[in-house]
């Protein structure tokens, strides 16, 4: 069957088709990557290339370092977490989410980047009542917090560079080396009740790690070696479920 025929006979935009054939390759890339690179990839001439590529910057898709090397931003996230909802995954994540809260007896939050901040995209509750102190949708800084610790811990360190020039606050390099290392952020909210608040990466490998998975609870409830060891087996079922939904989308 032919494009056209597919749609029902009409023709689509061939400009928009080389576009989203860039976007496909630029997702195997593995970081930064030059304009003749790209060009090499798609088989197209670099001046074309060059010109999407600004275009994908200009939409917010795309940022440039230093050097002229492009990263992908964390705006395709957006269309991940929609392509997630019409395949029903995300009400998958869900139950994951209900289920470990229910096992804790504590809120979760599922956060990702967007922007300059964190992005609350799942939560999950207890059966019990509990202090509710994110809600699905809230933003918050990187900087200061146990998910946006873990978010910015696992980018790339170009990426790092490029939100830092942009005057964007992320925790401290010796920071994100640390929830490298143990694999995990922890730390106390005092501001009003103080709340202990555990998070861990969806997912090890730096500059793939899309989603950070929390809980909280006033401080002394609950044993945090006990709650770290249920978040990273809940997060391991969410990195199950977005693997499966990315087969399926790209089958």
């Amino acid at each position: 069957m032919t494009e056209s025929a597919s749609t029902g006979g009409t023709a689509p935009l061939t400009s928009s088709l080389k576009m989203l054939r860039l976007l496909e390759e630029i997702a195997k890339t593995s970081g930064p990557f030059g304009v003749s690179e790209i060009a090499r990839r798609v088989g197209g001439s670099r001046s074309m290339v060059h010109r999407q590529l600004v275009t994908l910057v200009a939409a917010g898709w795309l940022a440039t370092d230093a050097q002229g090397a492009y990263t992908l931003t964390f705006s395709p996230v957006r269309l991940g977490q929609a392509a997630l909802r019409h395949a029903s995954v995300d009400q998958r994540i869900t139950a994951v989410l209900t289920r470990i809260a229910d096992g804790l007896g504590e809120g979760t939050s599922l956060g990702t980047i967007d922007g300059d901040a964190v992005l609350i995209v799942g939560r999950g509750l207890p059966q019990r009542n509990v202090h509710v102190s994110l809600a699905h949708g809230q933003r918050f800084s990187l900087e200061g917090s146990a998910l946006g610790s873990v978010l910015a811990g696992y980018l790339d360190a170009p990426e790092r560079r490029r939100m830092r020039a942009a005057g964007i606050e992320l925790p401290s390099e010796t920071a994100c080396a640390k929830v490298r290392d143990e694999g995990y952020a922890m730390l106390i909210d005092d501001e009003f009740d103080p709340i202990e608040v555990v998070a861990v990466p969806v997912g090890r490998t730096p500059g793939r790690v899309r989603f950070a998975l929390s809980a909280h609870w006033p401080q002394g409830r609950a044993k945090p070696d006990h709650v770290l060891s249920t978040l990273e087996a809940g997060a391991r079922a969410i990195e199950d479920l977005t693997e499966q939904s990315a087969g399926l989308l790209l089958s």
